[in-house]
């Protein structure tokens, strides 16, 4: 609520968005990057053998835009800023300072909760757009070194199989999963309890719930859009 109200710190939103957007972009980069070329190492040989060698740039794109962008970079992005957000909410609720925060009439949801949402809601789709250009050009590259694929023909293959509709369901991924991503986060983080000792097992937690969740939400999410 507080975000639709406009009462969310606009500093500490900026502060989250190089936290969790800036800062996860050579993971993000990485992980993209290499899954295009091994897809592309793997069937860019079978499919030159079979007569489809204009078809790999297809097969990479809608790959990368449906599956590999929103579901690494949601890997990505809870490996890294996530499980950090657990553990300073956690040390937050175990050292009082939350319940500080409540003292001083800082509400903790706006203050805490609200400003990691919108940096999430702002910075993943992002995060996805580029993890999709960097898991096609990775592709590309290896389609080009492993079968010697023109790159006009591996980039007509990805226009041609490009759709709206696609990219318009990678990002409604990216806003249910970044949703997910802080919901989890947060909750294991302010629900901490104890001392050293939990604070590393809600933070593991946390990172158990976030990678099936991941999973489990796009397949989903997959149903819904592709089947029904």
């Amino acid at each position: 609520m507080a975000i639709f109200t406009l009462k969310v710190p606009k500093r500490q939103i900026i502060e989250q968005i190089v936290s969790i957007g800036f800062n996860t972009l050579p993971m993000v980069i990485l992980m993209t990057g290499f899954s295009g070329m091994v897809i592309s190492l793997e069937t860019a040989d079978w499919l030159q053998k079979y007569g489809a060698r204009d078809a790999i740039g297809a097969l990479i794109c809608l790959t990368s835009v449906i599956e590999i962008a929103p579901v690494f970079v949601s890997f990505a992005i809870g490996a890294q800023a996530g499980t950090a957000i657990t553990a300073e909410l956690a040390h937050m609720q175990i050292t009082e300072q939350v319940s500080a925060m409540r003292l001083a009439k800082v509400s903790p949801v706006n203050y805490l909760v609200a400003t990691r949402l919108s940096a999430m809601i702002y910075s993943l789709p992002i995060a996805i757009i580029i993890g999709t250009l960097c898991s096609i050009l990775g592709g590309m590259i290896i389609a080009s070194l492993q079968a010697h694929i023109e790159y006009s023909i591996y980039l007509d293959s990805v226009w041609r199989v490009l759709k709206l509709k696609d990219i318009w369901y990678s990002m409604i991924k990216g806003f249910v999963l970044a949703n997910y991503l802080i919901s989890i986060h947060t909750s294991f983080g302010l629900g901490t309890r104890g001392g050293a000792k939990e604070l590393g097992t809600m933070t593991s937690l946390s990172t158990i719930w976030v990678t099936v969740g991941t999973v489990c939400i796009d397949a989903l999410l997959d149903y819904l859009m592709y089947v029904i």
